[in-house]
């Protein structure tokens, strides 16, 4: 996950952004997947390149400007990525910006990172985050298995009883993620939903001790394993996580030393999900859901 946190200041500008057209109720954007997360084919200033979509961004975008051409910037912030590397946030007369060859409207400013230790991972192509903004005017699905972020107009499909695993209500806060409650054997804690990291759990060291003797948690010591949680009365499993010590030096969040799991790429891709903000609902859906049908083939 990189994602800037504990910034000493966060720029609020206004956002304007639509991923789906007057008139269209449904598009269809496809992406590529670099260590697990969704990549989306953009052109930022004329330059081609990807931005990943990571709904832990608070703007509509944030460009790495060791990619992309920009105007000259101010800067506004100071912080950490959540990996801990320190960045440097400016503000930019705003770019064009095309998704998947469509013009995306952006506000008059836009924020830029120096995310040039980034693109080791994801290649020089790297042009930085596509973020929350951007998606939650609309009910959209990460389709992993077509590769597909497909964004619906609300009121124009319907969901059946046998579309559905399962679903939750969730609570939004800006800057933050989806967040809601999940329940770990007989532990409940807070719960959130990142496009952008592969999956952490942040532990307390007595709560990752008894996780372990009940066999709950097992694995180490860069990836661990639940065994099983349960989202809304309904039960996931095995989820596969990286551990971080909630409170440790490794631990950028904002929320102090508290249990906390965030399910990311690795859950989203074995769980298809309907992220519909309009409603604060994650609707996970059955194999065979309507919705993760191609709809230019027939049933």
């Amino acid at each position: 996950m990189v994602r800037l946190a504990c910034l000493l200041l966060l720029w609020a500008a206004p956002a304007f952004a639509d991923l789906l057209p007057d008139g269209q109720d449904r598009r269809e954007v496809p992406f590529t997947v670099v260590d697990g997360k969704p990549m989306l084919e953009v052109t930022v200033a004329g330059q081609p390149g990807q931005l990943m979509l990571d709904n832990g961004t608070p703007e509509v975008v944030m460009l790495n400007r060791d990619a992309v051409l920009l105007a000259p910037g101010q800067e506004v912030a100071r912080g950490n990525a959540a990996s801990g590397q320190p960045i440097i946030v400016m503000l930019h007369d705003a770019p064009e910006l095309l998704v998947d060859g469509q013009v995306l409207a952006l506000p008059a400013k836009v924020v830029s990172g120096d995310f040039d230790f980034v693109e080791a991972g994801f290649g020089a192509g790297f042009m930085g985050f596509l973020g929350s903004p951007a998606v939650e005017p609309h009910p959209f699905l990460v389709d992993y298995a077509r590769k597909r972020l497909v964004i619906l107009r609300e009121g124009t499909f319907a969901l059946t009883s046998e579309d559905i695993r399962g679903e939750v209500v969730f609570s939004y806060w800006k800057g933050e993620q989806p967040t809601s409650v999940v329940q770990i054997g007989d532990r409940a804690m807070l719960v959130d939903f990142d496009t952008g990291d592969n999956g952490t759990l942040y532990l307390r060291p007595e709560t990752q001790a008894a996780l372990a003797q009940s066999g709950l948690l097992t694995g180490g010591p860069d990836l661990w394993e639940l065994s099983s949680i349960r989202l809304g009365g309904t039960e996931f499993g095995p989820i596969p996580v990286s551990l971080v010590k909630a409170g440790g030096p490794m631990d950028f969040r904002r929320s102090g030393p508290s249990d906390f799991l965030r399910l990311g790429a690795r859950f989203l891709a074995d769980t298809p999900t309907l992220w519909d903000f309009p409603q604060n609902r994650l609707v996970f859906l059955a194999p065979g859901a309507a919705l993760l049908a191609d709809p230019g083939l027939p049933d």
